[in-house]
């Protein structure tokens, strides 16, 4: 870092914020150069959550360097095309710092497209299944990791709205005025993304609250059964508990008592289930 700051002049403030472990987006113009800090979403493989890698770069007349931890494979890729074709490199570097830094904004954004259809493809599955799973355990994971993945996403992308559409605004030493239209198009692929994530968190927001009812009728279900047991069984509890007292009472040594309260005790419980059944609470 104290070799960059030497080399190009390179802001002290600047140098600071590439060393802190978290910086927020934004962008910063000086005579000599722009310091852009972007925020990346990318997908962890080993925990299944959407992260954001952090990068830096410094833009200025005839460089472009880029500072990041390693977690970007859209950089790696991008920067393994340029080593290994003269074609790619005269693409990409011919033109001027802007054209690249134009070339690799669009190929870290493009690679957000993935990770939205991803979560777009799980709420499809889920919403032909939320009925079906009898799992209701598995099914609120599935929806709350979908909600944590969306949250994600627009945590990311919320402030590089703003610092690539000041792009457009910069100084144009670095950025010519005709690239004005090529970081256009990467707004516009930040826009859509914004719009189809608006879109999913409406739907998985509708499909928990959908799961919600689901379960909640279901326990009312269960609840009710459950409710029709213990009314069909109080007066059966209520003749036996009277006749298993210690104490003299009518027909108490008659040898038909047991049949006979028994008869009452299971005309009782069929005429209970007869009239809830009639009144279809079964």
């Amino acid at each position: 870092m104290n070799e960059l700051k030497d080399k190009y002049g390179f802001h002290e403030l600047d140098i600071e914020d590439c060393m802190s472990e978290h910086e927020r987006p934004k962008i910063d113009e000086y005579d000599d150069y722009l310091f852009l800090v972007l925020h990346i979403p990318y997908y962890q493989k080993g925990s299944k959550r959407i992260l954001n890698a952090e990068i830096h770069m410094f833009i200025g007349d005839g460089y472009l360097i880029t500072l990041h931890d390693g977690n970007l494979q859209v950089l790696n890729t991008f920067w393994d095309e340029i080593m290994g074709s003269e074609d790619a490199k005269d693409k990409y570097m011919s033109q001027g710092a802007g054209l690249f830094l134009y070339e690799l904004i669009n190929a870290f954004f493009e690679s957000s497209f993935p990770l939205i259809d991803n979560i777009n493809r799980k709420i499809k599955k889920l919403e032909g299944n939320i009925f079906e799973e009898e799992d209701e355990e598995k099914t609120l994971r599935v929806i709350l990791e979908l909600k944590r993945g969306i949250i994600s996403m627009r945590r990311i992308l919320l402030p590089q709205r703003t610092v690539v559409a000041s792009l457009e605004h910069k100084s144009k030493k670095f950025i010519a005025e005709n690239l004005d239209v090529y970081f256009d198009d990467v707004q516009d692929a930040i826009e859509q993304q914004w719009s189809m994530l608006e879109t999913a968190k409406e739907v998985i927001g509708a499909l928990q609250e959908l799961h919600e009812s689901w379960i909640q009728n279901k326990t009312n279900r269960i609840i009710r059964i459950l409710t029709v047991f213990s009314v069909t069984m109080l007066p059966l509890t209520v003749i036996t508990g009277i006749f298993g007292m210690n104490v003299d009472l009518p027909y108490s040594h008659d040898p038909w008592a047991f049949i006979g309260i028994s008869a009452i005790l299971f005309l009782i419980l069929i005429g209970a289930l007869a009239y809830f059944g009639w009144r279809k609470w079964l």
